[in-house]
């Protein structure tokens, strides 16, 4: 059951996220139209939502390795050679997340002193999906890249 859940962590919460997200901007719809009043907090929490949802979608792309990559030229090479390339396009994945989680951290600091105003919280709260969920890349990045190798292992060894 536990492995479950961690195999589907991002689908699993990204799912809730957007199902929140939906009750949220029904609300917000029914209030703006039924009632005539719209409660002014519900596109600020709708905007977070989704943040959290999509950082959630890419990870978990990231984690099947299910982005979509154009390798016309790469399946041209001969198979070492898209090894090779393979293996530098990912390490260089990794290498421009960890830049993006070093520098989002700068940027969650910055916003330490601004609040969302409908929500009477931090924007360090909107923010923090960067670095938080960057984090959880690297992470299912290099968790992939060693299933990869020791998959390949395997299979010099047969």
């Amino acid at each position: 059951m536990l492995k479950k859940i961690y195999d589907n962590f991002e689908e699993i919460i990204g799912t809730a996220l957007f199902v929140v997200m939906l009750v949220v901007l029904v609300v917000q719809t029914l209030t703006r139209q039924g009632i005539g009043v719209p409660l002014v907090w519900t596109e600020e929490l709708s905007k977070i939502l989704f943040i959290y949802a999509g950082y959630l979608g890419i990870v978990a792309c990231i984690k099947d390795n299910s982005h979509v990559s154009i390798d016309v030229f790469i399946n041209k090479l001969p198979e070492k050679a898209q090894k090779w390339v393979y293996a530098f396009n990912q390490l260089l994945i990794l290498s421009a997340l960890i830049v993006v989680f070093y520098i989002s951290l700068t940027i969650v600091e910055r916003q330490e002193h601004l609040t969302i105003v409908t929500l009477q919280i931090s924007y360090v709260y909107m923010y923090a999906a960067l670095p938080i969920l960057t984090l959880l890349m690297i992470y299912r990045q290099v968790e992939r890249l060693i299933k990869e190798w020791r998959k390949s292992k395997a299979a010099e060894v047969e």
